[in-house]
Formats: structure tokens, C-alpha cells, sequence
């Protein structure tokens, strides 16, 4: 074995090899970086650090990851010669992004010495940040009946903020309206909110398919156990081409899915008068344990039954959102979760949601967009597969308002 190893020792001599440091980078090498800072959730790779270099990069298809802002450290593996060597490089992951704040209130009442939780109305929603800071800009005194002009400010924990104007009003019910405060427009009570009156308008189904009926779309409704029964035959006769129909929905409170009791109902007879069917599902679902139970039972009741359309998925809890602790990306995350486990049975998912959503809280990745905006002409620049243009149609064989669709082939 010595012999061996003397063997081995005078061979390296004699050829001139010697032991090398992966790590040592050789004096012919040249690389030369990038700036080497990404936003926070953006797509990279090692090819993304180097602007140029005379070495052969071997892995600059792996990913960088940016799911967390401040300094990353990665290896670039290279080849320079007959030998491969590591070479250690850091790039920095940062937000610049503003929070979007969803809800707000304009106006706020209270009376003289009652304070309240000015915050307690904001619900915002960050590109990164789960939990976010909210304050009030501006002079305000509980103790002092008057009208004060302020700010909500919402900042994320990198420092980007947005914010909202809106007035509070400390009530004095002993003041008069006549005083020198110069706030005569101080109310001596706290308003009662306006009742809203009702009133009765629709649009026929017959009119939205004469406007928007062509070679290139079809016009169809979706319903729910809202719609109570529904004969289908109607339906069709009157021209409807597909029904998108409401499967299944969990409470806001409520973890638990539950079946809408018209479901089965509603398919069977929409499939029997040769209706195109898809489905939706109304969720809460706020962690990957929760969505991917619901999915389950998506896959369960529905037995693989054959759909025209995608799954949506719709979730419209705004006003709860701060309970959730979710960012914009776990909202994608939850789709994400929802299509893997529906593709075991190989349906695909779409997201429902309306415009100013989709604008401002949704990242929609590659999925389908199914489209809420009630209006003549939608001004949405996105795209989307399907156009829910009112939630007031009238169509023979249902009683009531139903919601009419457009789809583009």
C-alpha cells in the first residue's frame, strides 16, 4: 500500500499536477457581474448575475431565490480548462412595492369623548408582506366636537407606503349649529346609514346575445341554488349555450365545504338539455391544508365528471383579509394548490373576480380569467376567457335575476 502511495506522489512530480481549490478562481479567468438585485418573488437564474466571463457557466438555468428580501448567497459552477471550480457570489432581494389598500372607510363617526379604532376599517394587502402597519396622519382630539381631515397610512416593513385621505367627525350633541368653530357642517348626532331603495331594472337575454353573439363567442348564464329550480329546456330554447353552475362554497367562519343542494340538480338537468356545463366553487381558503381538503371534495363529488370549462375559483372575502394573514402571492399560491390537486382527475382552474381586483390584488399567473364588470363595454386590458356582463338577467325557465356570460372561443 506505501508503495502504492509513493507510486501516486511521484507521478503527480513528474507530470506537474498538483492539488487545486475549487473555490481558488485561476488568473485567466474573468467574470464580470450584474447589478445582481432582483424584486422580491421575481424569476432568475445564474445567467442573471453574469454579464461576462471567458469560463464555460455550467449551471445558469438554476433558479435564484428571491421569496425573501435581503442578501443571497449562491455558487456559480464554471469550467475553465479540463477543470470545473465554484465561484461564491451574493445578489440582494428587495420590495419597492407599495401595500394596495382594498377597503377603507371615507367618512368616520364618533361621539365627544369616545375614541375608536380609526384603523379598524383599513384592509390592505401586500405584494410580500403578511401583517402591515397602519396610522394616522393628521391632528385629530376625541375630546373636541369638529370635523378633522385625515390620512390612513399603510407601510409594509421595507418602508413603501400608501395612503388615503378621509375625514372623522367627533359629534357634540350639546353644540349648537350656529357657533364660531366654524364647523357648521358638524353633525349634532351620529348619522343613521341611508336606507337603500330598491329598484327594478334588467336586462333581457335576448338583448345581450344580439349585441355580443358572434361566430367567435358564446352567451351563457351561471347560477346557483339562488336560482332555485330551473328548467333548462327553457333555457336553451331561449339561447343559452352554456350554464357555469355554483358546486360547492365554505362560510366565512366556516372551514367546512359544503355542496350547493342544487348542484346535482343543476347538472344533470343543464347536461340533459345539451347545455355546455362548467362549475365554481366559492372559497375562503386561506392556508394550503385548507384548499387542498377542498379540492378533495371537489374530486370526490364530482367523480370525473366531464366539464366544458375549467374550475373557477372564487374568492370575494375581502373585508376579512387582515384575519388571513396572506400576501398577494399566497393568493396565487392557493390556485396553484387547488389546479394540482383537480389535475389528478385532469381539470384545469380559472379565477373568477372582478375588475378593480383583478387590477390591483390579483397575480393570475398563466390561468384562465373569468371576468366580473357590469357594463356595456368593458375597459378591463387583461385578457379573459369569459365576460360576466350583469348579475340582472332575465331569461325564460328561471324566475328572477340571473347572472349572463360571455365567452370567447
Amino acid at each position: 500500500m506505501k508503495k502504492l502511495k509513493y507510486l501516486f506522489i511521484i507521478v503527480l512530480l513528474l507530470t506537474g499536477c498538483k492539488f487545486y481549490d475549487e473555490y481558488e478562481m485561476p488568473e485567466e479567468v474573468n467574470f464580470t457581474l450584474t447589478e445582481s438585485k432582483f424584486e422580491v418573488y421575481s424569476d432568475h437564474t445564474i445567467n442573471d448575475l453574469v454579464e461576462e466571463t471567458n469560463a464555460e457557466v455550467l449551471n445558469g438555468d438554476k433558479e435564484l431565490k428571491t421569496t425573501k428580501t435581503g442578501d443571497k448567497e449562491t455558487e456559480i459552477e464554471y469550467k475553465y480548462g479540463k477543470r470545473t471550480y465554484k465561484y461564491k457570489v451574493t445578489y440582494n432581494v428587495y420590495d419597492d412595492k407599495a401595500p394596495v389598500i382594498m377597503k377603507y372607510k371615507s367618512e368616520q363617526y364618533t361621539n365627544v369623548n369616545e375614541e375608536i379604532d380609526l384603523c379598524d376599517v383599513v384592509v390592505p394587502i401586500d405584494n410580500y408582506d403578511r401583517k402591515l402597519k397602519c396610522s394616522i396622519e393628521g391632528d385629530y382630539d376625541f375630546t373636541v366636537g369638529g370635523i378633522y381631515p385625515l390620512k390612513y397610512i399603510v407601510k409594509d416593513k421595507a418602508g413603501n407606503q400608501s395612503e388615503e385621505v378621509f375625514n372623522l367627525f367627533v359629534i357634540d350633541p350639546t353644540a349648537t349649529t350656529d357657533d364660531d368653530s366654524g364647523n357648521d357642517d358638524v353633525p349634532t348626532e351620529i348619522p343613521e346609514d341611508e336606507p337603500t331603495t330598491e329598484e327594478y331594472s334588467y336586462i333581457l337575454f335576448d338583448d345581450i346575445e344580439k349585441q355580443y353573439k358572434t361566430k367567435d363567442t358564446m352567451i351563457g348564464i351561471d347560477v346557483s341554488a339562488w336560482q332555485d329550480a330551473i328548467d333548462y329546456e327553457k333555457v336553451k330554447a331561449d339561447g343559452a349555450e352554456f350554464v357555469i353552475i355554483r358546486m360547492a362554497y365554505n362560510l366565512e367562519d366556516d372551514k367546512e365545504i359544503y355542496l350547493d343542494k342544487r348542484f346535482e340538480e343543476n347538472l344533470k338537468n343543464a347536461k340533459k338539455a345539451g347545455l355546455k356545463v362548467g362549475v365554481y366553487v366559492y372559497t375562503n381558503a386561506s392556508t394550503k391544508e385548507d384548499i387542498i381538503k377542498q379540492a378533495k371534495f371537489i374530486r370526490k363529488n364530482l367523480n370525473k365528471t366531464k366539464l366544458d370549462f375549467p374550475i373557477a375559483y372564487d374568492f370575494e372575502n375581502w373585508s376579512n383579509f387582515k384575519s388571513y394573514n396572506m400576501n398577494t402571492h399566497d393568493l396565487l399560491s392557493r390556485v396553484n394548490e387547488f389546479k394540482e390537486e383537480l389535475s389528478k382527475d385532469g381539470y384545469d382552474v380559472m379565477i373568477y373576480s372582478s375588475k378593480w381586483y383583478l387590477e390591483h390584488v390579483w397575480l393570475t399567473g398563466e390561468h384562465d380569467i373569468w371576468l366580473a364588470h357590469y357594463t356595456d363595454q368593458t375597459d378591463y386590458a387583461g385578457e379573459y376567457k369569459i365576460w360576466q356582463i350583469c348579475s340582472d338577467g332575465i331569461i325564460d325557465g328561471i324566475e328572477g335575476y340571473v347572472d349572463i356570460d360571455i365567452l370567447y372561443k
